[in-house]
């Protein structure tokens, strides 16, 4: 099994109205969200600690405090139970279905990392910012994290700083052209953080890192991170523009195994 690694936002009062409920009663294929815990629990047995009681209750009251095990129960059971109704289905209508099934409940998918390599990638990079810049978390036992959304963003911040360094030395062998108020962004980023030489100091570390060890990581995790740098750079900006700190006051990053 791969890593998966993927981010989530959360509308509070979408997920108390409509995401309680379903998760209640609603029926999708043949079984309803407490079957779908009450056969993990039979298959797994004592070593499975998801509480269908607890999901609930965290929905209900403020689905931002959810924790990232939670939450990847909840997007597995969709995954496997709203799938199977488009088996014939183009993947695109699929998806678009998805989405829009989750806006209705309240969750906004930012983010899905397109593979186990590069998910390691992206991951790599949180694990650096977090040790320079310690955030308080609600940690999963499987991995991922739930964090404050100025957290989420400072990070986010630095993410875009290090895949700009890396398309500015042009490590991948090409010239990127970016639009104008994409560098409008970035300029605004480096202007906020104008005093935090730290930071500056740990992107070019990480730069000059990256340049090493992706010298005998061929389709590695570093190289991706050379490789993905535009893609990066383009969804950590765009994430930036999506989330709202007021309505979206948490962050949660599924990291599975």
């Amino acid at each position: 099994m791969g890593r998966d690694t993927s981010i989530y936002m959360f509308d509070k009062e979408k997920a108390t109205a409509n995401l309680y409920e379903h998760l209640q009663h609603k029926t999708y294929h043949t079984r309803t969200f407490k079957d779908y815990i009450k056969n993990k629990q039979e298959e797994i047995n004592s070593s499975y600690n998801i509480s269908i009681d607890k999901i609930l209750e965290t929905v209900r009251n403020d689905i931002n405090m959810i924790t990232p095990d939670e939450l990847f129960e909840i997007i597995l059971f969709f995954y496997e139970d709203v799938s199977p109704q488009f088996y014939n289905v183009p993947w695109k209508e699929r998806e678009q279905y998805i989405e829009r099934l989750y806006n209705r409940l309240g969750i906004t998918l930012l983010y899905e990392i397109p593979s186990s390599t590069i998910c390691y990638s992206y991951m790599f990079q949180y694990a650096n910012y977090t040790h320079y810049f310690p955030l308080d978390e609600i940690k999963s036992e499987d991995g991922g994290t739930n964090i404050l959304s100025e957290d989420f963003l400072r990070f986010n911040d630095y993410v875009i700083l290090v895949m700009q360094r890396i398309l500015e030395r042009k490590l991948d062998g090409y010239n990127y052209e970016l639009a104008e108020e994409e560098e409008k962004i970035i300029e605004g980023i480096k202007t906020e953080n104008q005093n935090n030489s730290l930071l500056f100091e740990i992107i070019e570390d990480e730069l000059n890192f990256l340049i090493e060890l992706s010298a005998t990581d061929n389709n590695g995790p570093y190289s991706e991170t050379i490789y993905r740098a535009y893609d990066f750079l383009i969804r950590s900006i765009e994430m930036k523009s999506r989330i709202d700190v007021q309505k979206n006051p948490r962050i949660v990053i599924i990291d599975s195994y």
